[in-house]
């Protein structure tokens, strides 16, 4: 039986990187955006409740691996520990990624144990989910995605 986790492992294909939200918008409008979410969700990470700052702004996408199409579903702040976790390809398995995380004085081992706590799990959970988000990404990066912004549309820079 496969556990439902809290916070989760969310790799984008990498036919769709650098094809955001973040990526399409002007730095004004993001950050107004990122001022509403913050008001409206009370200063605190969405995930695990945290206060502690920085606060960064995730796009949370559903994927229709049928149809090929990337939905762009929530916007919520995350804490900088949560965030690495769903970024996790890049913080721990790119040489910049580790680079940087060794720089601001992070290790995976830090990213792994805020997993476990925050999902009430073992490492072995943690690994068999990265496992199988691995697996994920790899089938999902042999296509080409269409986005959908949805609701988000409207920030969009034409």
């Amino acid at each position: 039986m496969q556990r439902k986790f809290k916070l989760t492992i969310e790799l984008v294909p990498s036919t769709v990187w650098f094809s955001s939200l973040h990526k399409m918008m002007d730095g004004k409008n993001w950050e107004q955006l990122k001022s509403s979410v913050y008001v409206r969700e009370g200063r605190k990470c969405w995930i695990c409740a945290s206060a502690q700052s920085p606060l960064e702004l995730h796009e949370f996408w559903e994927y229709d691996d049928t149809n090929h199409i990337q939905r762009l579903v929530g916007m919520h702040h995350l804490c900088r520990l949560c965030h690495m976790i769903k970024h996790i390809g890049l913080w721990c398995h790119t040489a910049k990624g580790l680079k940087t995380l060794n720089r601001i004085g992070l290790t995976r081992e830090d990213l792994v144990k805020h997993f476990c706590r925050v999902n009430n799990c073992a490492e072995e959970d943690f690994l068999h989910h990265e496992e199988k988000a691995f697996k994920t990404w790899r089938e999902r990066s042999k296509s080409n995605w269409t986005q959908d912004f949805g609701e988000f549309e409207k920030y969009l820079k034409r």
